[in-house]
C-alpha cells in the first residue's frame, strides 16, 4: 500500500467539498492556504468520508441491503446474484485507509502537539481513537484479515495483514481506554465533530455502546474476551432515541445523503432499487406498521420485487414494483451509526446468554418499541399488541432477536449483514439465478492489493475473490 503525504490526503478529501456553504464549516478550509491544518478539519473530513461510504450506494444499497434481501435490483441484477469480484470494492478499500484512517492518524499527531489542557487533549485523542476503531471494524468485518498494526505507521510500505482476532482485541482495548480517558470536566473539539458536537457525555455512551456491539459480535468466537468488555460497556450506554448516534447529512446536494444523490435528477438520476418481495411479504405477515415508512405503494398496495432474478425478468417487473419510501433516502436522512434499539437488542442477547443480569424479553420489547418510535410510530397500544403477537421466544432467541433486528437495521445494510451472519436469522434463500451456492459471508479482497501488496495478501489467502469462507467471529 502506497503511503500518501498528509497534505496530499487533505487536498484530496477537502477539495471534494470546496465552495460549499452550510454547517460543515470545517470542510470549507483550504489546506493549501493554511500555515497549519487544525485537527478538527481532518476529523470532519474523516467522519464525512466514512459515513458517506457506509450510507452510499456501493456499501449500503449495492451490498448490505441486497445481501439481507431487503432491497432488490430493478434492471441490472448482478450484485443480487453475487457476481462481485476483486474489482468491486477497490475504491472503498482505498478510501478507508487513505481518506479516513490516515486523516484520523494525522489529526491525532496534531492533537499531541497542541498547546491545550490535558483534559482537552485526552478528549480529542479519545474521539479520534473511537472513530478509527469503527473504520478498522468495518474493514475486518468486510474482508477478514486486513492491515491493522502496520496500516498507518508511516514506515511500512507493504503492511502485513493481521488476523481478525488480533484486530478485534485491539479495537476493544482501544474503546476501553478511550472510555476511561474521557474527561467530562473538559471540552473537546470546539468545532468539526459532527456526530455529537464534541459533547463528551454523549461520546462516552457512544463509545460504550460500540464496545457492547463489538464484544457481542465475538461472543461465539471468544466468550471470555466478550464477557470482559461487555461488563465494562454495560455501565453507561445510549439510553433513549434522543441519544442515538447519527451522522446528519446537510441539505446541500454536494453533501446530501448519498442515496438521495444517487436518485436525484440533479445528480445520479438512478432508479436501480425496489423494495424486495421478501421484505414486503415478511412485514405484511407480521402486521408490521413500519412497512409504511419503509416503502412506497404502487397502485395502492405494496408490490415487492423478487430478489436475485435475471436482468430481463427484473426489467419487465420494474415499472410495477414499489420503491423505497422517499423518507429513507431524502437529502437529510441521517446515517444511523448505532441506536437505542440496537443497544437494547444487544442487552437482550447478553441477558439471554447469562453474560449480564436482566430480563431478555423486556429488553427485546423495549428494542422493538424504540425502533417503532424511531420510524414515527407512537401508538403504544398498537406497539404493545405487535410485541405480544411477535413475542420473545427464549427457546429460540436467535430467531426472535435476529428477525426483529433485521427489521430495526433497515437502511443500515452493512450492519444488517453483520448481524444476519452472526445470528443466522432471518432464514434467507439463495436465488435460483445466483452465481454462488450460498449467500456471501465476506467481501472479495481488492484488485489494488493483489497488485501492490500481493506478498502479504498471499500469506492469508490464495483465493482473494472468495466470498464464501466465514470470518473468524462467524461460528454458526
Amino acid at each position: 500500500m502506497k503511503k500518501l503525504k498528509i497534505f496530499t490526503l487533505i487536498t484530496l478529501s477537502v477539495m471534494l467539498f470546496a465552495q460549499c456553504n452550510d454547517n460543515f464549516d470545517e470542510l470549507n478550509i483550504d489546506p493549501n492556504a493554511a500555515v497549519s491544518v487544525d485537527p478538527s478539519t481532518l476529523l470532519t473530513n474523516a467522519q464525512y468520508n466514512f459515513y458517506n461510504t457506509l450510507q452510499g450506494a456501493g456499501i449500503n444499497a449495492g451490498w448490505g441491503l441486497l445481501m439481507v434481501q431487503q432491497w432488490s435490483e430493478t434492471e441490472y441484477t448482478e450484485d443480487s446474484r453475487y457476481n462481485q469480484d476483486i474489482t468491486s470494492f477497490n475504491g472503498t478499500w482505498s478510501a478507508m485507509y487513505a481518506s479516513v484512517l490516515k486523516e484520523l492518524d494525522a489529526a491525532k499527531g496534531l492533537v499531541a502537539n497542541q498547546e491545550v489542557s490535558a483534559g482537552i487533549k485526552a478528549n480529542r485523542t479519545a474521539i479520534l481513537d473511537v472513530m478509527s476503531t469503527q473504520a478498522y471494524c468495518f474493514l475486518t468485518d468486510a474482508f477478514g484479515a486486513v492491515p491493522y498494526t502496520e496500516a498507518v505507521d508511516g514506515v511500512t510500505n507493504l503492511p502485513k495483514y493481521d488476523d481478525q482476532e488480533v484486530i478485534y482485541k485491539g479495537i476493544l482495548e482501544t474503546l476501553k481506554n478511550a472510555s476511561a480517558s474521557f474527561n467530562t470536566a473538559a471540552p473537546s473539539f470546539a468545532s468539526g465533530e459532527i456526530i455529537y458536537g464534541g459533547d463528551i457525555a454523549h461520546w462516552i455512551k457512544f463509545t460504550n455502546s460500540l464496545m457492547l456491539r463489538y464484544a457481542m459480535r465475538i461472543a461465539d468466537a471468544d466468550a471470555s474476551t466478550a464477557q470482559q468488555y461487555i461488563n465494562l460497556a454495560a455501565t453507561n450506554l445510549i439510553s433513549s432515541n434522543g441519544e442515538n448516534a447519527l451522522f446528519n447529512f446537510p441539505e446541500s446536494l454536494a453533501r446530501a445523503n448519498p442515496l438521495f444523490r444517487n436518485v436525484s435528477p440533479l445528480s445520479g438520476n438512478r432508479d436501480d432499487y425496489a423494495v424486495s418481495e421478501y421484505l414486503v411479504t415478511t412485514l405484511t405477515d407480521l402486521g408490521d406498521p413500519r412497512l409504511d415508512a419503509f416503502a412506497k405503494k404502487y397502485n395502492g398496495e405494496y408490490v415487492g420485487m423478487p430478489y436475485g432474478i435475471s436482468d430481463n425478468d427484473a426489467t419487465v417487473l420494474k415499472p410495477t414494483t414499489s420503491r423505497p419510501n422517499d423518507n429513507v433516502r431524502s437529502a437529510t436522512t441521517p446515517h444511523v451509526i448505532i441506536s437505542f434499539a440496537e443497544v437494547q437488542f444487544l442487552l437482550a442477547e447478553a441477558y439471554q446468554r447469562g453474560m449480564l443480569s436482566g430480563d431478555a424479553a423486556a429488553a427485546y420489547g423495549v428494542a422493538v418499541k424504540a425502533s417503532m418510535n424511531y420510524w414515527g410510530i407512537s401508538d403504544d397500544t398498537a406497539i404493545d399488541s405487535y410485541v405480544a403477537s411477535n413475542a420473545y421466544n427464549s427457546a429460540n432467541w436467535k430467531m426472535s432477536i435476529g428477525n426483529q433486528k433485521w427489521i430495526a437495521l433497515y437502511m443500515n445494510g452493512f450492519e444488517g449483514w453483520n448481524e444476519w451472519r452472526r445470528l443466522d436469522y432471518p432464514i434467507l434463500a439463495v436465488p435460483a439465478a445466483a452465481q454462488l451456492s450460498s449467500i456471501p459471508v465476506r467481501m472479495p479482497y481488492v484488485l489494488s492489493e493483489t497488485q501492490s501488496n500481493s506478498d502479504q495478501l498471499e500469506l492469508i489467502t490464495s483465493s482473494p475473490a472468495d466470498m464464501t469462507t466465514k470470518v473468524w467471529w462467524d461460528k454458526n
